[in-house]
């Protein structure tokens, strides 16, 4: 893997970000089996808005805020837990390959990622319930893993008022090949819009609505 340094949630970083995430990749493969998503084209278009710098991010939504707003309080927690530190990181990009990239929540160790979620009490509540990792997270999580090539993640889930989930995701060799494939399609998708679209090199020309900018046909 080859590190960028930058900080994330900066504009660097957002300019690094105008290519396939792994925190995307639920857009490109199914969660839950791996198979091409039928929300691929949509984010291929997103992908290209981007790198025409014509694209809008809505604003984030309430838990969104949350988690980044506590996000450094859950990583203490997960080094008070298990004894482990977290080397923050910026972008992420695989060798031999700018095409695609990811954002982790830091590295641990020589070995090892932590991706963190602070969602809403009665979501924690959930996974504790039911025990196992939530499998909409399984794109994202072995999307980086594919990329950095580290052998396990842990992923951390944080409320400052409930007991933390924890449970640790090793590589999935076949699902992994399967984000490889769905990849390469989408990049063909992607070159074959922006073949198609391209940003206007001119200023739009304004017509105006003043009554003085109108012929009538009568005239």
């Amino acid at each position: 893997m080859r590190i960028i340094d930058c900080q994330q949630q900066t504009e660097e970083w957002e300019r690094w970000r105008a290519r396939p995430t792994a925190s995307d990749f639920d857009k490109i493969v199914t969660p839950a089996r791996g198979d091409y998503s039928k929300s691929a084209s949509a984010y291929a278009a997103k992908i290209v808005a981007k790198r025409l710098a014509v694209y809008f991010e809505p604003p984030p939504s309430f838990w969104m805020e949350w988690g980044n707003e506590h996000e450094p309080n859950a990583k203490a927690a997960y080094t008070a837990q298990t004894g482990r530190e977290i080397t923050d990181v910026g972008f992420v990009l695989p060798d031999g390959t700018d095409a695609y990239g990811c954002s982790p929540d830091g590295l641990v160790g020589h070995d090892g990622l932590v991706e963190i979620k602070c969602p809403a009490p009665e979501t924690l509540i959930a996974y504790h319930a039911a025990g196992v990792f939530p499998v909409q997270y399984k794109p994202q999580v072995q999307g980086q893993l594919l990329i950095t090539g580290r052998a396990w993640c842990d992923f951390f889930v944080f409320h400052p008022e409930l007991t933390p989930f924890l449970v640790r995701i090793e590589p999935d060799e076949r699902y992994m090949a399967k984000i490889a494939k769905g990849l390469l399609t989408l990049l063909q998708q992607i070159e074959s819009i922006e073949k198609k679209v391209q940003r206007m090199r001119h200023p739009l020309v304004s017509l105006g609505t003043t009554q003085d900018n109108v012929r009538f046909s009568n005239e």
